[in-house]
């Protein structure tokens, strides 16, 4: 490797591209991609570009990757989403490439062997099972006590995720549409016992020699499971909130009990009325609109810790708290051809707001598999107080219209 540049770095994803200002930048030199065959198209004429049917799949990534080796070495492995984390650290271990390795990696995208881990080393987590089945789901519920959360043990977004309150729940969630996702998922799912929270948090950290050099502990506007669709989004605690430290010691236990070293982290964190329990750990940037909103509040980028960590390299912070608080709030998105949307300079126009950024716009269609980052657009605005945060979500929910019509039909239905 020579120093901060240029890198020639092999990318290991699927749905989400490595930014493109990160690929263009002085530290990249040759760019490879190991991508599935819809996703193919996201990467410049400057990649090469190889498909696989899953990257999920790791021994066709192991046979894709010796095709990209073949031509030369690479200095380091990225993957910028959950798909793709564990296949990243299999190649570094499996074929000598420097960087987090197969079992971290793993340990950060698998969620079953993460939990294990994570309570082995005595981290607070929910209780949990593992079925290999969906029909073994009722049976590790009464073991663990109804209600529960079903989610597959590789994901993210919480795509494919489900609350089951009873066994009359899971029969008629089984016997429906909804779950031939998770039916035909050829992996374990996991079974968690489901808690009542009285607030989420996530936790985003630069690591680097085993250390947290960054960290920055935010609140969801709501629980993510059940906003999904509607307005979401975080803003970071204020310094003296009473959760913040409680959730920077748990921060350093996660990345302890997972072996992260150098890397950007992203602790999910349950609030319960008796302690704070630790949900879930990505070893990569946030989605949505989170990455925009703690760089405005403290001047870190994130992508751009993630690349130079990525490459062994210490990461540049220069971190500064911005005197208000910045909070960033994801447009709902809903299934159908959008025929009309709340104009960009309508949204700006509100009070505190700071950058308006929208991905969608008229005749755009909205796939039907809608997760917790699903979004028309990217709204970042500033407040004086935490108290004032929930104010300002029901003026932008007030202001923000979003109609869609079925795709293809030439009627619009109206949807706030």
């Amino acid at each position: 490797m020579s120093g901060r540049g240029p890198h020639d770095v092999l990318v290991i994803s699927s749905y989400k591209p490595l930014p493109a200002r990160l690929l263009a930048g002085d530290l990249i030199g040759r760019v490879s991609v190991i991508t599935e065959p819809p996703y193919a198209h996201c990467y410049g004429p400057g990649a090469r570009v190889l498909t696989v049917a899953s990257v999920d799949d790791l021994t066709a990534v192991c046979a894709a990757a010796l095709d990209v080796l073949a031509e030369g070495p690479v200095d380091a492995v990225l993957a910028p989403a959950e798909a793709g984390i564990a296949a990243s650290g299999l190649l570094r271990s499996h074929y000598g490439i420097q960087g987090t390795g197969y079992q971290s990696a793993n340990a950060c995208s698998n969620k079953y062997v993460m939990k294990r881990a994570l309570a082995a080393a005595g981290v607070p987590v929910t209780a949990f099972r593992p079925v290999y089945r969906l029909a073994d789901v009722p049976a590790a519920a009464a073991d663990l006590g109804w209600p529960v959360v079903v989610k597959p043990t590789f994901g993210g977004g919480a795509f494919d995720v489900v609350e089951l309150r009873t066994p009359r729940d899971f029969e008629d969630f089984a016997a429906g549409p909804r779950s031939a996702r998770l039916r035909a998922r050829r992996a374990p799912l996991l079974v968690e016992s489901l808690v009542e929270m009285v607030a989420e948090y996530h936790c985003d950290a630069v690591i680097y020699e085993g250390e947290p050099l960054f960290a920055a502990v935010s609140r969801y506007h709501g629980p993510v499971l059940r906003t999904v669709g509607d307005l979401n989004g975080s803003y970071p605690l204020p310094e003296a909130h009473p959760d913040r430290e409680p959730a920077l010691a748990l921060l350093r236990e996660v990345i302890g009990a997972v072996g992260l070293r150098c890397g950007v982290a992203h602790v999910e964190l349950l609030r319960t009325a008796t302690g704070m329990l630790v949900g879930e750990i990505a070893c990569r940037p946030p989605g949505g609109a989170l990455v925009e909103g703690l760089a405005l509040q403290y001047g870190v980028d994130l992508w751009q810790a993630f690349l130079e960590t990525s490459l062994g390299l210490p990461p540049t912070l220069r971190p500064r708290r911005a005197a208000h608080i910045v909070a960033n709030s994801m447009l709902p998105a809903r299934p159908g051809r959008i025929t009309a949307i709340t104009p960009a300079e309508e949204l700006a126009a509100l009070p505190g707001v700071l950058q308006v950024t929208m991905t969608r716009r008229v005749g755009d269609v909205i796939d039907a598999d809608v997760y917790s980052t699903s979004h028309t657009g990217l709204v970042l605005f500033a407040v004086d107080r935490e108290e004032q945060v929930p104010g300002r979500l029901r003026d932008l929910a007030r202001l923000y219209r979003l109609d869609v019509a079925p795709p293809g039909g030439p009627g619009a239905g109206g949807q706030r």
